[in-house]
């Protein structure tokens, strides 16, 4: 990164905190940062004994330390303690969250941060049970000594980040409750939302009808099931509106460098971080200096590619994205009916199908769905080495992960059904309607019509090799590669693979994530203070997960404020 030396004769906006991203993780910032802050209920843990003793022994530290306050200074004791803020989670020491998160289990790489809000928020999820929350929420309205941070938070596109870029009508992998957000459950919005909207779209309709909110006396719910990611995504721009967010979202903008002033003559101190970028539809350029930087972009900017050559030049016929492949699909469909219509004309030549992912799964569905055909060539479960093209090496080479297949597998078949009835046909071996698998087979080449490669019948071939070696080549329409994603970090410029736990490679939310304190979320190897990252960037791969992540970098922020 380079040094800004000469920072002060540019013209800025000057914020406290400079959220990159607007997806679930910087609004739950966001909505901390307003002043909401979390309060423990008090109730035990149905799930936990040793957490309820813990979270007893911090509530009573806080309580005798509110007594302390008022034996030393009687005078100032109701302006300082009135709201009883001091019993906000929030306000413990980076030492209370290490004893409070100590003996958690959760899966994946989630953070201890995000496993114990995720305990407090949904007690006993992960059996299955659907309890009452542990904490309630407080705004600023009701507690006026909340700090609010001056913050500011940036992104692409609308409030809600990848969700408003996804297939609506897909029903999500979490359930329903798992995708809300602080201070509003997502079921409770639903029953807000007025009913003409709702009735726009068919799929919410079927919602609506297929999954009604029932609320007991107790506030607690029925379990619902999984919901479309059309309505998580209106759930999510919807939010930003509800909690009085949006004079802190700046949409439609592109960051292009995030980069720390290493200027020992810096007259501002403390606003040691440069943020720029431009307006999507203007241009126009915007800089920001700030104090602090929060990471929160999460990782499907980049589609994964296969490395093979004549993969981005053959852009007609090959695709990366789920959604790009729907409205291929849609065209095919079409022709697909003319054909049935009319015979002699032949049939539709297969889609190919690459990966062994939840991606890959919806497009078999949406293709299968249609009519369409499907190869589908992926890594045998039973060879973790197998390479998805020739081109892989143990260094560069992007493989298809053994724990997409896994997951895939994994799944309950009660509660996906869908997903089940794919691994079922990729396990077993046999032809089925609309569907051929290809485990373990290689692909090697493309091969379409270009100017210059002789290729008269305007064919579209791919070349694969066998497990055993030998070499297939199949007519197809069109090729979905739905390998996974990277985050898009080239606004770090060379830092972008300098923070993650292994030095020098890419980021991955899974294999390499950034390098974080795990109770502050602070980035270990920034190469200044100030810089945070949370999310799928960090390893917290859920939206129930991103709640303690964004409480974390809060309770740092907020308890530090005062001196910066």
């Amino acid at each position: 990164m380079d040094e800004f030396s000469n920072a002060a004769n540019e013209n800025y906006i000057y914020k406290d905190i400079v959220i990159v991203g607007n997806g679930p993780a910087g609004i739950c910032l966001s909505y901390m940062l307003n002043g909401n802050w979390p309060y423990y209920t008090g109730e035990p843990h149905p799930g936990d004994e040793m957490l309820t003793a813990r979270l007893n022994y911090i509530k009573n530290k806080q309580k005798n330390n509110n007594i302390k306050i008022q034996n030393d200074d009687d005078d100032n004791y109701n302006n300082k303690i009135m709201n009883n803020n001091n019993d906000s989670l929030l306000n413990n020491s980076k030492e209370d969250f290490e004893m409070l998160t100590g003996g958690l289990e959760g899966r994946g790489t989630c953070k201890p941060m995000a496993l114990l809000l995720d305990q407090l928020q949904h007690p006993c999820v992960d059996t299955g049970l659907d309890l009452k929350s542990l904490l309630i929420w407080k705004s600023s309205e009701y507690h006026p000594d909340h700090n609010i941070i001056n913050h500011i938070v940036l992104g692409k596109g609308p409030p809600g980040g990848a969700w408003q870029f996804m297939d609506p009508n897909v029903l999500t992998i979490s359930l329903t409750r798992w995708m809300s957000l602080p201070g509003l459950d997502l079921r409770k919005w639903e029953t807000l939302v007025e009913t003409e909207q709702l009735r726009k779209s068919e799929i919410l309709q079927k919602r609506i009808v297929g999954d009604n909110i029932i609320e007991s006396d107790d506030d607690t719910f029925e379990i619902s099931n999984r919901i479309p990611v059309g309505t998580v995504a209106a759930y999510y721009k919807n939010y930003v509106h509800r909690m009085g967010l949006e004079k802190y979202f700046k949409c439609g903008r592109t960051v292009t460098s995030v980069r720390p002033i290493i200027d020992t003559n810096n007259s501002d101190d403390n606003y040691g971080w440069i943020v720029k970028g431009y307006e999507n539809q203007s241009g126009r350029k915007f800089n920001y200096k700030c104090k602090k930087v929060v990471l929160a972009t999460g990782t499907t900017n980049s589609s994964n590619r296969l490395g093979i050559p004549g993969e981005e030049l053959q852009s007609s016929w090959i695709t990366h994205d789920l959604n790009d492949l729907e409205s291929r699909l849609d065209r095919l469909a079409g022709k697909c009916k003319k054909c049935f219509m009319k015979p002699r004309q032949g049939t539709v030549d297969p889609v190919l199908i690459i990966g062994a992912g939840l991606s890959a799964a919806d497009a078999i569905m949406a293709a299968r769905f249609r009519g369409i055909p499907v190869i589908h060539a992926f890594r045998d479960c039973s060879n973790s080495t197998e390479k998805i093209n020739d081109n892989d090496d143990d260094d560069n080479g992007v493989r298809l992960s053994a724990s997409s297949y896994e997951r895939l597998q994994s799944l309950p078949v009660s509660m996906y059904p869908e997903y089940h009835k794919i691994y079922e046909m990729m396990a077993d071996g046999k032809n089925h309607r609309f569907y051929k698998a290809l485990p373990g087979y290689s692909l090697i080449d493309f091969c379409g019509p270009t100017n210059n490669d002789g290729n008269k019948k305007k064919e579209r071939k791919v070349s694969l090799k066998s497990p055993s070696g030998q070499i297939f080549t199949f007519k197809v329409s069109t090729v979905a590669v739905l390998i996974g994603s990277k985050p898009d970090l080239s606004y770090l410029d060379e830092y972008a693979t300098k923070l993650g736990k292994i030095y020098g490679k890419p980021i991955d939310g899974r294999s390499n994530p950034i390098e974080i304190d795990d109770i502050t979320y602070e980035v270990i190897k920034s190469p200044k203070k100030g810089l945070y990252a949370m999310g799928p960037l960090v390893g917290d791969n859920f939206v129930r997960f991103i709640v303690g992540g964004a409480f974390a970098i809060a309770s740092h922020l907020i308890n530090n404020h005062e001196d910066d």
